[in-house]
């Protein structure tokens, strides 16, 4: 299951972000994936103009109830980075547990991406996901969002012209069964559906009620 989202963040937003990211110190992507695999370069996460972008994307995902109901989400940690000509990232699968040390990570149940290039400012770069209904290949609008289960292969094709830029992170979700995660989504929507169609149903409630206590059988806190 896989959730997109288009215009998470307006133009201004983006190109605010590209303008602190232009500025920003980076290291090797390698000191957070394996050197035979990965290809780029990452924003510094202690510069404190990445840390005020890095706040302003997360607090345009967690507005967004059709992210909150399908994630979840209990932790989240998010990083910038670049892909020049010729950088890459093969075939890989997110590790299980994302963060500087085991006292400070997460479970990585969700990754997600979001694009801050048009596909016009660049050739190559596809995003290549290795979904169950066979390969994907995703290259979106800046200011767009997509979030998939951390356990799918994926790739970023080789950028053959101009910078690739994304923010891209990992969430520790209250619900680490992705069936269980599927069913609260769906009862969400169908209640915010049914709120907007029926405003007087009392229907929208008894949503609510199943939808509460099945979290409470299942959340993890």
């Amino acid at each position: 299951m896989m959730l997109q989202l288009d215009n998470l963040l307006k133009k201004q937003e983006v190109a605010r972000i590209r303008e602190t990211l232009a500025r920003a110190p980076y290291e090797s992507g390698t000191t957070s994936g394996k050197k035979t695999l990965k290809n780029n370069l990452q924003a510094d996460k202690g510069d404190q103009e990445v840390q005020v972008a890095t706040r302003a994307v997360l607090n345009r995902m967690f507005a967004r109830p059709e992210f909150t109901g399908f994630a979840m989400p209990r932790n989240v940690t998010l990083m910038f980075n670049r892909y020049d000509v010729g950088m890459t990232y093969k075939d890989h699968m997110d590790a299980a547990l994302m963060g500087p040390s085991q006292t400070q990570a997460l479970r990585a149940d969700l990754s997600f991406t979001v694009f801050l290039t048009d596909p016009e400012e660049y050739q190559g770069g596809d995003f290549i996901l290795q979904s169950p209904f066979g390969e994907q290949r995703i290259k979106k609008s800046a200011g767009s969002f997509m979030c998939y289960p951390s356990d799918m292969l994926h790739r970023v094709d080789p950028v053959t012209e101009g910078t690739r830029w994304a923010a891209v992170g990992w969430i520790q979700s209250f619900l680490r069964e992705p069936r269980q995660r599927a069913m609260i989504a769906h009862l969400e929507d169908l209640r915010r559906r049914l709120v907007h169609d029926h405003p007087d149903s009392p229907y929208p409630e008894e949503f609510a009620q199943i939808h509460q206590n099945l979290l409470r059988m299942w959340a993890e806190v």
